[in-house]
């Protein structure tokens, strides 16, 4: 199986939608590489991971792992060399209509019962102004979701809304953002093993708590375009937390 490369309808769903699903993109021995590795993120998530969502009731070491959020090259520093990476960028390019780079990724695992949602944002809140229109998600699954387990929700045609006002999310101690949408325009998509979803950095989206009964295992890659610079300029609501003592801080005021 090779990787697809976006066509001209793909293309123009993303652009008047803000938001694509591309059915079986990623080889299966692919997925069957990158879950042994993020499992291992699970298996230490003690050392290894944050967690999103950290109840602002428990301290450090009583972490529930809500949201379990790492980086596989912690434990696979040859990711870099993977096709997939490569391709993320080529398919990216196109549905942008910019020259885009892989930034970063983020491992995301929702343990089954215990879980929270992953509530509406926009990645350009996180990042800040210096992403303006420059920035593209690509999220794999790595196995069958749908909204039991954490599939993503998006609001279609959200993209053109520019940057909604976020806030942090109460109860929580990590840096989870939200914001408010208007559900009318909500879109959810189920994804079989394989399937994955592109999403430019102004849609708002979301992933369900897992109720299921398994780990609900996600690969979020995110894309700039080339010379964009990385996050910078930063909304007001922008925080940054220290996993390790919890304490907050705005960019720019230190740790």
């Amino acid at each position: 199986m090779s990787y697809p490369t976006p066509t001209p309808d793909q293309v123009a769903f993303f652009q008047r939608h803000g938001w694509l699903v591309v059915q079986d993109a990623i080889p299966q021995a692919d997925l069957d590489l990158i879950e042994t590795h993020c499992q291992r993120l699970i298996d230490e998530k003690e050392s290894l991971a944050y967690d999103w969502a950290w109840d602002a009731r428990e301290s450090k070491d009583e972490r529930t792992f809500r949201i379990i959020q790492s980086r596989p090259h912690f434990v696979w520093p040859e990711i870099e060399d993977q096709p997939f990476r490569k391709w993320l960028a080529m398919f990216g390019s196109g549905l942008m209509n910019l020259q885009m780079e892989f930034w970063y990724d983020q491992f995301l695992g929702k343990p089954p019962g215990k879980s929270v949602p992953t509530y509406w944002h926009q990645d350009e809140g996180y990042w800040g102004r210096n992403l303006d229109d420059k920035g593209i998600t690509c999220w794999i699954p790595l196995h069958d979701v749908d909204a039991t387990n954490g599939c993503m929700h998006f609001i279609d045609g959200g993209h053109r809304q520019g940057v909604l006002t976020h806030h942090l999310v109460d109860g929580v101690q990590s840096d989870l953002l939200t914001c408010e949408v208007d559900e009318a325009d909500m879109v959810v998509c189920p994804l079989s093993r394989g399937d994955v979803t592109f999403h430019h950095s102004k849609t708002p989206h979301m992933t369900t708590a897992n109720t299921g009964d398994a780990y609900r295992k996600a690969l979020a890659n995110h894309m700039q375009a080339v010379g964009a610079g990385g996050e910078g300029d930063h909304y007001p609501w922008k925080v940054k937390v220290n996993q390790h003592t919890g304490d907050r801080s705005r960019p720019g005021e230190g740790a």
